[in-house]
């Protein structure tokens, strides 16, 4: 195994673990452990939590990320309208919901929560973030609202809203699809 696909492995494991468990349940050796790896091999990549919590919140990132160009290319080949980018974010929604990815979704406000308390965790979380936010105009512009950089931002919280009701109550969320979508484009609308 690379020394990349090492990291890789001990990042999922460590948002695995973030995912089920919560802070208290990442440590180096539960992260071998639920990597399947020698006890030890996280200490050597990462010498400290706060470097583990950075690979963790990284590979998050990149992981949402993969999902979200995924469904550009996908958008990009139906053609993109407003409906259809709205009917993509609630299936986003719905995936990162899905049973499969519900401990990723927690693992996502876990990390959040800890880089409210930690200013170098808070420090990439607030890079990420605003990749996040630039990737959410770049789309919006595409859609031809001339206010996609005042719409952003807010399109980004009201999406975390709805998520961190997902995690909160799962399989139960507070809002049906049809009042997610009707929120969604009421962002839209302005």
């Amino acid at each position: 195994m690379s020394d990349l696909d090492r990291r890789t492995t001990l990042a999922d494991a460590a948002i695995a673990l973030l995912g089920t468990s919560g802070a208290k349940g990442l440590t180096h050796r539960a992260v071998d452990a639920q990597a399947g790896l020698p006890e030890g091999s996280t200490s050597f990549y990462c010498r400290t939590r706060q470097e583990l919590l950075a690979l963790a919140l990284q590979r998050h990132a990149q992981l949402d990320l993969q999902d979200l160009q995924a469904d550009a290319a996908q958008l990009s080949q139906a053609g993109l309208t407003q409906a259809r980018f709205v009917e993509t974010l609630l299936g986003r929604i719905a995936d990162w919901a899905s049973p499969a990815k519900l401990p990723r979704l927690a693992a996502r406000f876990e990390l959040i929560l800890m880089a409210s308390r930690d200013p170098a965790l808070a420090a990439t979380m607030a890079r990420q973030r605003t990749h996040f936010v630039q990737v959410t105009e770049l789309a919006l512009r595409q859609l031809g609202s001339i206010h996609a950089r005042e719409l952003a931002p807010g399109l980004v919280a009201v999406v975390d809203g709805i998520l961190i009701d997902q995690v909160h109550t799962p399989g139960q969320p507070l809002l049906t699809r049809e009042q997610q979508r009707r929120l969604l484009e009421g962002v839209l609308a302005g």
